[in-house]
């Protein structure tokens, strides 16, 4: 089956659409982290948890400044893993019903 440049088109809005919606999602995320006390509180926890310790020798962390670096990196990357799940789920949602109004199963 060949590329057309109109499916190329698509697939490249496709693209920097859920690019972009990964972001804003990934940002929202990290965004609750200052508005919301149970996350916030989560966070905590887990940073003072015996294998977040691990994770501040394994990187060299020695000081305060590093290790809030370090906590900063694990929360983008998580937010960020969460996002593309939640991208990935959203896309699914609109598939599947896009597929239903047009009465394929």
């Amino acid at each position: 089956m060949k590329n057309t440049d109109a499916t190329t088109g698509v697939s490249l809005i496709r693209t920097l659409a859920k690019t972009g919606s990964v972001l804003i999602v990934t940002m929202l995320l990290m965004g609750s982290l200052r508005y919301s006390a149970m996350v916030a509180g989560l966070v905590d926890r887990i940073a003072g948890s015996d294998m977040w310790l691990a994770v501040y020798r394994l990187t060299g962390a020695a000081d305060e400044t590093d290790r809030e670096r370090t906590i900063i990196m694990g929360v983008a990357l998580v937010c960020c893993l969460l996002a593309i799940g939640i991208v990935q789920l959203g896309e699914y949602g609109i598939e599947r019903l896009r597929r239903r109004r047009a009465g394929r199963p």
